[in-house]
């Protein structure tokens, strides 16, 4: 009797459009079976666990998309849509629009937008705009860093290693220039970047006109044909090959004693899990930036 009860009154509380406390209703209608479509994107540019994260991210903000799967190991994003509100195309332009990747629908060869710095991957390089005045950059010598690097420790140290015509290394580049400029004219602050042929399309002129979009007093940088400087650091930060497209942090104290650079305060990077690299310390520019306001104010505290 209780059962009959219970069912004449849910086919009332049906019949009457009203929904339990209990039971939840969703305000966006689902996706029908037949509307709901898969896609594989192709995404050149992701190099650790956290640009993974960001695709998602764009994912779930893109209108129509109502599942993702990514993956920067195989450079691919599998996305479930409703097919009545949006198409592969316009998510790849969404994610390549956000995020300045190089996004192609998988059986398409044509790119889903222009990336904001062309490919960021590293595997295809970026042409430098040809009106850039190259700057002329002197050689790389290690003995000539060491001294300079400790003639300078009583201040917060920036030490980046880049190549000139990688896009994610001028990404890098922005967020060191970044740091310099939230600090005009403060002494405590010197920086060093090394520009190392790390693509077929790096050369000693590319260094020179990618450097001349950020000068600044307080920043020495060197060209390194040599691939010297990588060498050393992948010894300190114990990674495969090169040291390349890392950016580290010295606090006030530390010095260059022996052969190898001192291990640094803080460090982080863009670089692959194959290369050795831890993925949690992927380049962060307000991690970064926070790094720097942390050390610089405990040298305040210090003065």
């Amino acid at each position: 009797m209780k059962r009959l009860m219970l069912a004449v009154v849910l086919s009332f509380i049906a019949a009457a459009g009203i929904v339990p406390c209990c039971m939840t209703q969703s305000s966006a209608t689902p996706a029908t079976p037949q509307n709901t479509a898969t896609t594989n994107l192709h995404i050149e540019g992701m190099t650790c666990g956290s640009c993974a994260t960001a695709v998602k991210l764009v994912l779930q903000k893109t209108p129509g998309v109502t599942g993702q799967q990514v993956s920067y190991d195989e450079k691919r994003a599998i996305v479930t849509y409703d097919a009545s509100k949006t198409t592969p195309a316009n998510i790849a332009a969404a994610v390549a629009d956000a995020l300045a990747y190089r996004v192609t629908v998988d059986g398409s060869n044509v790119p889903a937008a222009k990336p904001k710095i062309a490919a960021s991957s590293c595997d295809v390089p970026v042409v430098i705009p040809s009106n850039a005045k190259a700057v002329a950059l002197g050689a790389y010598r290690t003995q000539q860093l060491r001294d300079e690097f400790n003639r300078t420790s009583d201040r917060v140290r920036v030490v980046a290693l880049l190549s000139p015509t990688c896009g994610i290394c001028q990404k890098g580049q922005r967020v060191v220039e970044s740091v310099f400029s939230k600090y005009p004219n403060d002494a405590r602050l010197r920086g060093f970047v090394v520009w190392l042929p790390m693509l077929p399309t790096d050369s000693k002129e590319a260094a020179g006109a990618q450097a001349a979009s950020f000068i600044d007093d307080r920043l020495v940088q060197q060209w390194d044909g040599e691939r010297a400087s990588g060498k050393l650091l992948a010894k300190t930060l114990k990674l495969n090959g090169n040291a390349w497209d890392v950016y580290l942090l010295y606090a006030p104290g530390v010095k260059w004693m022996g052969d190898e650079p001192p291990k640094p305060t803080f460090w982080m990077h863009q670089l692959r899990a194959e290369d050795g690299a831890d993925q949690r310390a992927c380049l962060n520019p307000s991690v970064f930036a926070g790094k720097v306001a942390g050390l610089l104010a405990a040298q305040k505290g210090h003065a």
